[in-house]
């Protein structure tokens, strides 16, 4: 069953595989909708990624840069959030950022529907937890998890635009007054499934959050991942830069003199006049 096939098409075009009997779910109307309902934004698995990401960029506008580095106008409009969350790539950009959002996956098999938090969906590279027969029909992200404004998310890559990510990083932390009431640090390119940085969250739970708690954090990271090194980056990049980017969030992010993004940004460039 594919939708978009910006992915599964390279099988056929750069691996010349036999795809077999395919089901085409591209035109169900139902499979596309993204809709408010019962305190959740629910995104159909079928919803193209473009329209998937406006719809989270609507609620967190620091997402907007992630949107728009995500592959090219041409793939986004064609591909699909469903789809690129049960591929399951651990370089793939949705995953982290509704990871860090708390998001759950409608599972459905015939009549039986049942909801799996993302963060419990993978379990090693490309192997996830759906069972035979089962399809993703929905991603459900809680809509509180937009309320406190904290959420961030950081590409690195060789290229600005339509470039595979060599670390992302999606950041949220919940505040109680100064000090970190909840954490959620998920990394992409970090290991063989997206996954949280559980040690890096431990470091600045119930602490005062500032950069020494990040650099806590970034410290941490080495508990949490051991990256492989490859064309895109090497391991002690991967960790290196992970940790610069918990850093970042919390310039950004701190209760105290934060940052704007654009103080922040190497990309910024200079306002032009006529």
């Amino acid at each position: 069953m594919l939708a978009g096939a910006t992915d599964i098409g390279l099988w056929v075009n750069k691996q010349l595989r036999d795809l077999g009997d395919i089901v085409y779910l591209g035109e169900v109307a139902e499979l596309k909708r993204i809709a408010v309902r019962e305190g959740v934004l629910a995104i159909g698995a079928g919803a193209s990624l473009e329209d998937a990401w406006a719809a989270l960029a609507r609620r967190a506008p620091a997402l907007t840069e992630a949107w728009l580095r995500f592959a090219s106008p041409p793939i986004r409009h064609m591909g699909t959030m469903g789809g690129n969350v049960a591929n399951g790539s651990p370089i793939g950009d949705s995953a982290p950022v509704l990871i860090a959002l708390d998001a759950q996956l409608v599972l459905r098999k015939g009549d039986a529907v049942r909801r799996l938090p993302l963060a419990d969906f993978y379990v090693d590279y490309m192997v996830n937890r759906l069972e035979a027969g089962e399809f993703v029909q929905a991603i459900e992200v809680p809509l509180a998890s937009f309320d406190d404004g904290t959420l961030r998310a950081y590409k690195i890559s060789k290229r600005f635009d339509s470039d595979i990510s060599a670390v992302f990083a999606a950041l949220r932390v919940r505040l109680d007054g100064e000090r970190v009431a909840d954490a959620r640090f998920v990394f992409g390119g970090m290991a063989a499934i997206v996954k949280r940085a559980a040690a890096a969250e431990r470091a600045v739970i119930g602490q005062r959050w500032s950069e020494a708690a990040a650099q806590r954090a970034a410290a941490a990271l080495a508990d949490d991942f051991s990256p492989l090194t490859d064309l895109r980056a090497s391991a002690a990049y991967r960790l290196a830069v992970a940790g610069g980017l918990l850093q970042r969030y919390a310039l950004e992010t701190r209760p105290h003199d934060a940052l704007p993004a654009q103080a922040l940004c190497v990309w910024a460039r200079p306002t032009v006049s006529a």
